[in-house]
């Protein structure tokens, strides 16, 4: 008797990502937030955590990708939308990193990109879990996403420009290079609604 291969639902499994994704945001926003609380460090290490997380998460997606022959849209589609999901959990790991290299804490401006950043995981974790029904609902939360990192832009120019203000350079460098990581996050966000969009266009 021949048996066939449960048939792999591959927008719960990049859905499933993106809730990953937006735990560990979610995380850095707490890190960001709880400065001089005894728990600050704790959500640093959630970060990392979660970050092994999903890279377990996108290395099942893969796995899955390769053992299947028909998949709901194109297989580089799906490869390309899990990658992006992927960046943007690596640079939250990548800002927990940093910070504690350079020996720096979290100010109000990080707290105010990292909050950003987690809105637009929100919208991200929404829009690809109504690909496959709701596709106007998924393309306004991806729209959604595109003006969030506008936002995010302005306030990443308006940060660096008080940043600048202070005398003390090694600080200023070294908060510098966190929060430009903080907004090519969003960037990242960006192409992955892209990619996004190019897939609901095509189904």
């Amino acid at each position: 008797m021949k048996i066939f291969r449960k048939k792999v639902n591959f927008f719960e499994l990049l859905d499933k990502q993106c809730e990953i994704m937006k735990r560990g945001m979610e995380a850095l926003y707490n890190y960001c937030k709880s400065v001089g609380e005894p728990n600050h460090e704790s959500y640093g290490d959630m970060v990392i955590s979660i970050e092994d997380e999903g890279d377990m998460a996108r290395r099942v997606l893969i796995d899955e990708l390769n053992r299947t022959f028909i998949t709901p849209m194109e297989r580089n589609d799906i490869f390309d939308l899990s990658r992006q999901l992927d960046e943007i959990l690596d640079y939250a790991k990548t800002a927990v990193d940093e910070m504690r290299l350079f020996g720096i804490t979290p100010n109000e401006d990080m707290e105010r990109m990292v909050g950003i950043l987690f809105d637009i995981t929100v919208h991200i974790q929404k829009a690809v879990a109504n690909m496959e029904k709701h596709k106007n609902i998924a393309k306004d939360e991806a729209i959604k996403v595109k003006g969030l990192e506008n936002k995010m832009g302005a306030h990443y120019y308006k940060a660096l420009a008080t940043l600048f203000e202070s005398d003390d350079l090694k600080s200023t460098f070294k908060y510098r290079e966190v929060y430009r990581h903080l907004n090519t996050t969003a960037d990242e966000a960006d192409v992955a609604m892209d990619y996004l969009l190019d897939i609901l266009n095509s189904l």
